[in-house]
């Protein structure tokens, strides 16, 4: 995976923490508030960690976990926002630096990530939500709507990624998730390997009773081997999987996709829901991430944040069907889709494919699919009426 440059990521740290939750412009990424850059973040970031983690896992933190955490949030962590508040986007900082950084996001509302309930429901009341709550409060019927149609993809009762309804039978994933569930032969043809299921349950390892099966068939996909250990962005990782319906079992109704790639703007507020999966090994440098938030992993997670890099960024070289964004994800959020969070909380503005740790999240612009999709049946809207409140 792409190691972050340290001084880019404090240019990203300074944006999150300023908390850009009303599409602020990312390229203000001295406007962090006065309050963020101080020990007392750090301090209630732990604190919040803490009861965050003993609350969804159910069970008080033991003192060796208790102990990591003040390594992470009251050494590192500290250290990083001086380094910040002193340097600005110019501060060097090290990769425990960014572990520490990415945890504090994580729970003190910048980019937070919150479990849905088995009715898929967000709780507004959730602490780690911080300035996100009124946005999240007003489109909390459409976050729940889109929820119910967004399933982890397993094979064999086993996590491989994400996918979302777009169609009467059809869900889309990414092409390398359909990777782990089958082999492409000379002709094209696919070889699926036991048996691929798709659930809607918020918890599949408690309930799987919205669960579907995955028909061994691709309807349409990516014309290009992807390699999960890199990053190319030429390569469309898609495909649309049809899933075992019949009368008794049906899939949720199915999401609308946006088709018009101009709305794909830095700053524009979005929110992803998916499965995150155990991080790799290599993924962080302490490990306290993958050690103690392990509750979080397989359940499906909200995750606010916004896009940092339009389509085609002469930064990032993505070409003109990738665009970046900063919300919470990991491994398993592979297939998750990427929402507008702005106007009217349901429109599907991506899909999500890929992470460089500590750099950037990676998703295709439904609407430069639009023309490969066509002939699909799916719902296309270049915009929905905004929310009124």
């Amino acid at each position: 995976m792409p190691q972050s440059d340290g001084r880019s990521a404090s240019a990203r740290y300074l944006r999150k923490l300023s908390h850009g939750v009303a599409a602020a412009s990312t390229g203000a990424v001295e406007s962090a508030t006065a309050e963020s850059l101080t020990s007392e973040h750090a301090e209630e970031a732990h604190a919040r960690a803490i009861e965050a983690i003993e609350q969804e896992s159910g069970r008080k933190l033991d003192s060796a976990s208790r102990e990591e955490l003040e390594r992470l949030f009251l050494g590192d962590g500290k250290e990083a926002i001086a380094r910040l508040k002193n340097e600005g986007a110019e501060a060097e900082l090290t990769d425990r630096h960014q572990d520490a950084l990415e945890a504090i996001v994580e729970v003190d509302g910048s980019r937070p990530t919150l479990v849905f309930s088995e009715e898929d429901r967000i709780d507004l009341e959730d602490k780690t939500l911080g300035q996100w709550k009124g946005v999240a409060k007003k489109f909390v019927d459409q976050i729940s709507r889109v929820a119910s149609a967004v399933g982890r993809i397993d094979l064999d009762g086993s996590h491989q990624g994400t996918g979302f309804v777009v169609a009467d039978g059809f869900i889309l994933t990414n092409r390398h998730v359909l990777q782990g569930l089958a082999t492409e032969r000379k002709n094209g043809e696919w070889e699926f390997v036991g048996q691929p299921s798709i659930t809607f349950d918020a918890n599949p390892e408690k309930s799987r009773k919205r669960q579907l099966g995955i028909r061994k068939k691709v309807i349409r996909t990516g014309l290009e081997p992807i390699d999960r250990r890199s990053i190319d962005y030429r390569k469309l990782d898609f495909a649309v999987l049809e899933c075992e319906v019949s009368e008794k079992q049906h899939l949720p109704e199915p999401l609308v996709l946006e088709s018009d790639a101009d709305k794909v703007a830095v700053g524009r507020p979005i929110f992803t829901v998916g499965y995150p999966a155990k991080p790799g090994y290599d993924t962080y440098d302490s490990d306290v991430l993958a050690k103690l938030f392990q509750y979080r992993y397989g359940v499906k997670r909200f995750a606010p944040g916004e896009i940092d890099r339009s389509l085609g960024s002469d930064a990032e070289g993505t070409g003109d069907t990738v665009f970046a964004h900063d919300s919470t994800t990991l491994g398993g959020n592979s297939g998750s889709c990427v929402v507008d969070l702005g106007n009217d909380g349901r429109l599907v503005v991506g899909l999500h494919f890929a992470g460089a740790p500590k750099k950037a999240n990676y998703a295709h612009s439904n609407a430069r699919l639009q023309e490969t999709l066509a002939d699909l049946g799916l719902a296309w809207k270049e915009w929905i009426p905004p929310v009124q409140v």
